[in-house]
């Protein structure tokens, strides 16, 4: 049976190739539509600039003409300018009965009766479709009872319309003038107007003498090219897509595993290291107590917590560290002052469950009056029952609890009065508003007037100018930690501080 991992692999490898699948007859239908509308304009485009070359060419060829078959009118209807690629045939016949056309042989007289142009000289008929051949336009020309015609040429409808694929379109022309009713040009695979599964284009036209419509249609051989490219492409492309995911869920998994694995290696060479950083009493300048911050130490390397905490939390390995913490800081707190207390960082499930309750019994409930706890904001607490009650008995064995990073999450004060907590934290970010217009410190100042009035005791951290110790002294907030006195520190250098008999200076940051 394959582990979970790989399925999820699999699964991204086919999640593509199966949304296209289901796709396929969408996408067929929108890219057949696609192309019906991309030939219809191809056609109208070439339809206006022969219109445009031909109405030219035809008033200008017919004032030349002296309509008598003779070398300069012979010369005359082949001049490439006049008899060009729209054109088949062009012939004349005189008043008198006399013939001739550019390929010598002329129509005869019964095949040229053409239904007259409104407001024009020009008359037009269709050439007679005999078995399986196409009708082609003719236009006509009367001048003093002398007559020029044009055959047009039809084959560019078979030209036009057999790309991108072989009889894929069908296209039926008509003039809506009911005199020109039955001249209908018709191109393509007439089939195509029985198929069920038919798109069509239509597109009139009211800009010339005679009003006109064309309709182009396309059915299943259409689908298929359409199906056959999008196959040929959207699969590989699909399944291309497929495993750039899968790689990608597997490059990143085995990151994390590989981040997880080093974790697990530092926990049992005992690589996390305790730094404390001193939280300062800002009108006498003593240190007061500690918040105890992890590093990590591989090596000669310290690594930053925010390369690894994440994972650390996500993947429960946090709880085997917390409790390698908080043996160090029961060998540690025998060093401090008797009165100076040490605060360790939870997470949720921390109070969710029984393990810091049996961390501490197994270590015969050690330092109650120092050792306190602090637990983020951040996170939710999803299970307040649990955690109350945890938090309720480690009360009882005399430890205290705060809650970090306030007024930045979800808990609030709702959680100093569900979880009984007396004391906060107030986060760097609303520290960071003070001497500023920043509208977040109007969020600090009533964050806190509402802990005084509450008597809950206030610790403002990430505090960095005396300036920000002078304003929070003038609102009561004396509970000081930040780079203005100490930074981070291992336990050998807080013995050298607390050692010496003078106060913290919030002059230099240690």
């Amino acid at each position: 049976m394959l582990r979970t991992p790989k399925k999820i692999v699999i699964v991204l490898i086919l999640l593509p190739v199966m949304v296209f699948s289901l796709l396929l007859p969408l996408l067929e239908r929108q890219y057949s539509l696609f192309l019906l509308n991309h030939k219809m304009d191809e056609v109208s485009r070439y339809l206006a600039e022969r219109g445009r070359v031909l109405n030219h060419m035809m008033i200008e060829q017919a004032d030349q003409l002296q309509f008598d078959c003779s070398e300069d009118d012979m010369h005359l209807m082949r001049a490439p300018k006049y008899y060009n690629h729209y054109v088949r045939l062009i012939g004349v016949i005189t008043a008198n009965g006399k013939s001739c056309s550019t390929v010598g042989v002329s129509l005869v007289a019964d095949e040229l009766e053409g239904v007259r142009i409104p407001a024009t000289g020009f008359y037009m008929a269709t050439t007679p479709a005999y078995e399986h051949s196409e009708s082609e336009l003719l236009v006509m020309y009367k001048k003093g009872g002398n007559l020029i015609y044009w055959v047009l040429y039809g084959g560019w409808g078979r030209e036009l319309l057999k790309t991108p694929c072989d009889d894929c379109f069908y296209m039926t022309f008509r003039f809506m003038d009911s005199a020109f009713e039955h001249m209908r040009i018709e191109r393509g695979d007439p089939a195509i107007a029985t198929q069920s599964n038919r798109i069509i284009a239509t597109m009139s036209n009211h800009d010339t003498q005679l009003n006109s419509e064309m309709t182009l249609s396309a059915a299943e051989q259409l689908h298929a090219y359409v199906r056959h490219r999008l196959v040929m492409w959207g699969l590989p492309l699909s399944l291309l897509a497929g495993l750039v995911m899968g790689f990608g869920y597997f490059m990143v998994r085995h990151y994390r595993n590989s981040i997880e694995g080093l974790i697990e290696m530092a926990i049992r060479d005992d690589e996390f290291v305790p730094f404390y950083q001193p939280v300062v009493d800002s009108r006498t300048g003593h240190i007061v107590g500690f918040e105890v911050l992890l590093r990590w130490q591989r090596g000669h390397e310290w690594i930053a917590p925010s390369q690894f905490i994440h994972v650390a939390e996500s993947s429960g390995l946090i709880m085997k560290i917390t409790q390698q913490l908080i043996q160090q800081v029961v060998e540690d707190i025998p060093k401090l002052q008797p009165e100076q207390w040490v605060s360790i960082n939870l997470v949720a499930e921390h109070v969710e469950t029984v393990a810091l309750h049996d961390t501490l019994n197994a270590l015969n409930w050690p330092y109650a009056h120092q050792i306190q706890f602090e637990i983020t904001e951040r996170e939710p607490i999803k299970n307040l029952l649990m955690a109350d009650d945890m938090i309720q008995r480690l009360i009882q064995r005399g430890y205290h609890f705060k809650i970090d990073d306030f007024g930045t999450g979800y808990g609030g004060f709702s959680y100093l009065q569900q979880l009984q907590i007396d004391s906060i934290k107030i986060d760097k970010m609303f520290i960071d508003t003070i001497d500023t217009t920043d509208i977040k410190r109007n969020i600090l100042e009533s964050i806190i007037a509402s802990a005084h009035k509450a008597n809950v005791e206030v610790i403002a951290e990430g505090v960095e100018t005396t300036s920000q110790v002078a304003y929070l002294a003038q609102r009561g907030v004396y509970l000081i930690q930040g780079f203005v006195y100490y930074r981070p520190m291992p336990i050998a250098q807080v013995l050298h501080y607390i050692q010496r008999p003078e106060s913290a200076d919030p002059e230099r940051s240690a």
